[in-house]
């Protein structure tokens, strides 16, 4: 009897574990949407600088990662004024706010922001993965409790600023110190404090104290030669008033017979002779490449706290000059700003759409994030044409006029051009307004060389997508076709859409008929596309306003379009992917911008650009959507090799990979426990 119930126990066990691990197995098999929703919880407010460029870090490294990022900013606008009840009032908010969201990852910047998810992240996003950056004074102890906390601390280099600055004055006796009482400053002067202590038999550091800027500007006035400057932090003055970064230090400057070293870089440029400085860009850059090996696996309590590659020497040459400090003296490496002009170099970019279009946005981001790279010291001025929205030819004629009248006397060493209208514009109006002035263009839909003749002054980047590509990939998917519709509109981008199509049609006239649907309302489109065949496929290229005028984004067009479809959409763009797209060899606006970054870098350097050859082919990749991959019963294994495919189900590989350490102990424990019972049962049987 005993060794009855032994075997039938060993029978309900084994039928348990292996009906568990068929459950296991049929969730990894379900379809997983790859968009990641991340959230940027930001300490301060939008506009702060410091602020923006770790935005602008994050976003350069995201939007180049492999999975579809959502990115959430929330700004706790901290630095401008806060207390005990305000941030209870921001997390009785935030749980209302985010009762029902759900995001794969948060990023946070700065101390408020680090200090808030510290106490409260467990009960507003639990089980979540932190990457913090910007924290000011880092102490591991302050994670040892929560494991899925890691990041970049701000990684300042007081001490090499200190030592950079006496062999800049080796005369120098008194370090004089600026610092404010908030959050921020508090926590560097910890930092501070640590790194004085070596220095405390050669040098006296005092700090200038005043209850408002007025006493520490005078104080700043009569300090002797023996002097520098070690500027800090300062925010807000003992009465409440608050300053933007740029606005105090300018002030101590203009006051000040001494030079001052800082230990942040948004106020080179603006007082500071530099130093040693820690930059919002390579900050949010670091912490966005952690988030990307988390998204891709990796635990956080296995990435170590990073503070490398977030500090760099960087001077102002106006400074430098000022105080008699020879370039030999500086660091290895060092960059320098003003070093060929005492100004910074203006850039226009003229955009012939609005801010907020995806496509715009995209090569916008590119364009910057490369010249980021650069040693070079910018400022940026915006147009937006907005002629998507607004294409009528009255209201060109009065825009271009009110553009001749804006810019005719404003010096620019750069101007950028995006997309055709932007481009015919600066063609025909260059020598009116902006004489002189190197110019690249990009996004360009439909290129001939002649277009540059007699324009030395032009280069750029042809917005070069692989319709070609495209269409013979579907028809390698899709053999029955026998008609592509393609869907266009009649602005000026769609103009040179057609142009294109138009020359490589006849190489297909043996093969498939084109249905050209350019002059339809939207609601004609919607219903058109319900009746379509499975010898149909529709290739969509643009439809930013329709037969009545009216405007659509791309993303609503696409899924106006998509969810009355009855066959699949192709197109040549990637922001059309995951709204509706099947896929096909699509363009990116970031790596466009890139490329013109790289353009621009040069001619600031003082390349002609007539010396730079326009760029008419881009890196367009195979890129396709598992959703409507299956919508079509179309099998993976049809696609091109090296295609990219987003919204991919996880395989029980991809399941194995991400949970080996937990599987390995379920098997260690379960082929244990059978060991166990079969000896068991066999002495039983004995």
């Amino acid at each position: 009897m005993k060794r009855f119930i032994r075997i039938l126990s060993l029978i309900f066990f084994l039928l348990f574990l292996s009906k568990s691990f068929s459950v296991v197995i049929a969730n990894t098999s379900k379809p997983t949407h790859t968009t990641k929703n991340i959230l940027f919880l930001n300490s301060y407010h939008s506009g702060y600088k410091w602020s923006d460029d770790i935005y602008d870090g994050i976003r350069s490294v995201l939007n180049s990662g492999p999975d579809k990022i959502k990115l959430q900013v929330e700004y706790m606008d901290t630095q401008r004024g806060v207390d005990e009840q305000y941030l209870k009032l921001l997390l009785d908010t935030y749980k209302y706010k985010f009762r029902d969201k759900y995001f794969d990852l948060i990023i946070s910047s700065d101390d408020a922001a680090f200090e808030f998810l510290i106490k409260h992240s467990n009960e507003l996003f639990p089980e979540t993965p932190v990457v913090f950056c910007g924290v000011n004074y880092f102490e591991q102890s302050t994670i040892d409790n929560h494991k899925q906390f890691t990041g970049v601390i701000e990684g300042f280099d007081i001490s090499s600023t200190i030592d950079t600055a006496i062999k800049f004055h080796p005369y120098i006796q008194n370090v004089y110190y600026i610092v404010d009482d908030t959050t921020t400053g508090n926590s560097i002067m910890k930092e501070f404090s640590k790194s004085i202590s070596g220095y405390s038999s050669n040098l006296d550091f005092v700090q200038l104290y005043g209850e408002n800027l007025d006493e520490i500007i005078n104080k700043v006035s009569f300090l002797s030669k023996n002097s520098i400057i070690l500027y800090l932090i300062h925010f807000r003055d003992n009465q409440n008033n608050y300053y933007e970064y740029y606005e105090a230090i300018s002030m101590i400057e203009q006051n000040s017979s001494v030079p001052i070293y800082g230990v942040w870089n948004f106020n080179l440029g603006h007082g500071i002779v530099g130093g040693k400085l820690t930059n919002g860009f390579y900050q949010g850059k670091t912490a966005a490449k952690i988030a990307l090996r988390i998204l891709a696996g990796e635990q956080p309590n296995n990435i170590p706290v990073l503070t490398e590659e977030t500090t760099h020497y960087e001077f102002d040459f106006n400074q430098l000059v000022k105080h008699n400090i020879p370039l030999e003296l500086l660091p290895q490496d060092s960059k320098i700003i003003n070093k060929s002009s005492p100004f910074k170099k203006q850039i226009l970019i003229l955009h012939s759409y609005n801010k907020g279009l995806k496509w715009t946005d995209d090569l916008e981001l590119g364009i910057k994030s490369k010249l980021a790279e650069s040693n070079l010291n910018l400022e940026f001025t915006y147009e937006y044409m907005d002629s998507q929205r607004n294409s009528d030819p009255v209201y060109l004629h009065h825009l271009y006029e009110l553009l001749i009248r804006k810019y005719k006397d404003k010096q620019f060493d750069l101007v950028i051009t995006t997309d055709d209208v932007a481009f015919n514009f600066i063609k025909t109006h260059h020598n009116n307004v902006f004489k002189g002035i190197p110019s690249i263009f990009c996004g360009v839909n439909y290129f001939e060389e002649c277009m540059l003749e007699e324009h030395d002054f032009l280069t750029g980047v042809v917005e070069s997508y692989d319709l070609r590509g495209t269409l013979d990939m579907a028809l390698e998917i899709n053999p029955k076709i026998k008609n592509i519709i393609v869907i266009n509109d009649t602005t000026i981008t769609g103009q040179s859409n057609q142009k294109n199509l138009d020359i490589i049609i006849p190489e297909y006239s043996d093969r498939v008929s084109f249905k050209i649907w350019n002059n339809l309302t939207m609601a004609e489109i919607q219903e058109g596309v319900k009746s379509l065949n499975t010898e149909d496929i529709i290739l969509l290229l643009s439809l930013n306003r329709d037969k009545s005028n009216n405007s659509f984004s791309y993303d609503e067009s696409i899924s106006l379009i998509s969810e009355n479809a009855s066959v699949p959409i192709y197109g040549v763009w990637d922001f059309y992917l995951g709204k509706g797209l099947l896929g096909g060899v699509l363009t990116s606006g970031i790596t466009h911008g890139e490329t013109v970054g790289h353009m621009a870098i040069e001619i600031l350097n003082g390349k002609y650009p007539s010396e730079i050859v326009v760029v008419t082919e881009s890196p367009n990749i195979y890129m396709f959507d598992y959703f409507m991959l299956k919508k079509f019963s179309i099998n993976i294994d049809k696609l091109p090799i090296g295609s990219t495919i987003i919204n991919k189900p996880s395989t029980i590989f991809d399941y194995y990979q991400d949970n080996k350490k937990v599987l390995l102990s379920t098997a260690s424990i379960f082929f244990s426990v059978m060991y166990n019972s079969f000896i068991n049962i066999f002495e039983g049987f004995s």
